[in-house]
């Protein structure tokens, strides 16, 4: 069974190691998520010098386009050629189709743009990523408008592109990431560094308020000092606070019932050795019954007193309300000169009562009869 109950037990967790863990894991969540995101943006920076060169051979391709004789030429030089394709890295291919959408010059196989999309022919360079012969690459195009007569039925705008492959792209992608991550592997281990030596930090004054508590006396009650703790503990230390003064409330009232308790048996003791010194002086057998009566009474007089003191350390215990009941108090004063006689005659004190009798509805009153006794 007690095995049972430990593995249901909620072990005890550390406030340290807590709020480190909801501090550290969103971190580390965050870093591959920004690695990611500047993957995204290395690309997209990386690929812009590219497609500008690309806009720029095309608009150079542009100029090498004439008419003659109401037909479209394009005169592309051999060196002029061996430039255009001139990359260790990458792969680049041109082409250029008439208005019948002829090829003119370049590979045939290139790609042509989607057949919905608008053809304006305002010689504006546009960029799209195609495929050429199973490898990605990325294609700048524009359409031109010439003045030529074609026999097409419906003729369109000249068709002038450039693709290039993305190999010199993803290498400098690959390399603005490199450049990002080294920095980020020495800083992450300083900033978890940084976020350990801060928790530590904060978490002091908590130590230090537990080392003020542990050095205490244990008779010690005074109140902690809520000043020299941060905000968010002086209201654990305002509790402490309370509970060291109810502590002080419930001390005081043990030291309270200790000392009346030891008062209210006094008088049954007194009695009792005063009823056994007159038993031990006496030679009468009759004398010698009625003082070992008298024992017994004062006895139970005794027994009835700490029922009563006991009675009322448990309604003090937990705060109930003592119970009242209707009282002479004629009565209750001769109970209590009746215990007091056998003390008065040891001190030689003259002890009597002098008041109404019994059943006065002027004596008669609500309260404890064992409160009113002391």
């Amino acid at each position: 069974r007690r095995v049972a109950l430990r593995l249901f037990q909620r072990e005890r967790r550390s406030l340290f190691g807590e709020i480190l863990d909801w501090m550290l894991t969103p971190l580390l969540l965050l870093w591959p998520i920004s690695m990611a995101l500047t993957w995204l943006v290395a690309q997209n920076i990386a690929g812009k010098p590219f497609d500008r060169a690309l806009e720029y051979n095309v608009q150079a391709m542009v100029k090498l386009l004439s008419v003659r004789n109401n037909q479209v030429q394009f005169n592309l030089t051999a060196p002029a050629r061996e430039i255009l394709r001139a990359d260790d890295t990458d792969l680049v291919y041109y082409q250029v189709r008439g208005p019948g959408g002829e090829v003119l010059s370049g590979e045939r196989d290139l790609p042509t743009p989607n057949e919905d999309e608008e053809k304006p022919g305002d010689g504006k360079v546009r960029l799209r990523l195609d495929t050429m012969r199973g490898e990605e690459v990325r294609v700048a195009y524009t359409w031109i408008r010439l003045d030529v007569k074609s026999t097409a039925p419906a003729p369109q705008p000249v068709l002038v592109q450039v693709a290039e492959t993305m190999e010199k792209r993803k290498t400098l992608a690959t390399e603005i990431v490199k450049g990002t991550m080294v920095p980020q592997f020495v800083t992450l281990p300083l900033a978890v560094l940084l976020v350990w030596l801060a928790l530590v930090r904060g978490i002091k004054p908590l130590a230090q308020l537990e080392k003020r508590i542990r050095a205490r006396k244990s008779d010690d009650m005074s109140p902690l000092d809520e000043t020299a703790v941060p905000e968010e503990v002086a209201p654990l230390v305002s509790s402490i606070n309370d509970l060291l003064s109810r502590l002080t409330v419930s001390l005081s009232t043990q030291k309270r019932f200790l000392a009346d308790a030891a008062h209210q048996l006094k008088t049954p003791l007194a009695g009792l050795r005063m009823q056994a010194d007159l038993a031990q002086r006496e030679t009468n057998a009759d004398e010698l019954k009625k003082s070992l009566k008298n024992i017994g009474l004062a006895s139970v007089r005794a027994t009835h007193t700490v029922n009563q003191l006991l009675a009322l350390a448990r309604t003090e215990t937990t705060g109930r309300a003592l119970p009242k009941y209707r009282l002479d108090m004629v009565d209750i004063a001769s109970e209590v000169m009746a215990d007091s006689v056998p003390r008065a005659l040891d001190k030689k004190i003259d002890l009597g009562y002098d008041g109404p009798d019994a059943g006065d509805n002027a004596t008669h009153l609500e309260g404890n009869p064992t409160l009113l006794k002391e």
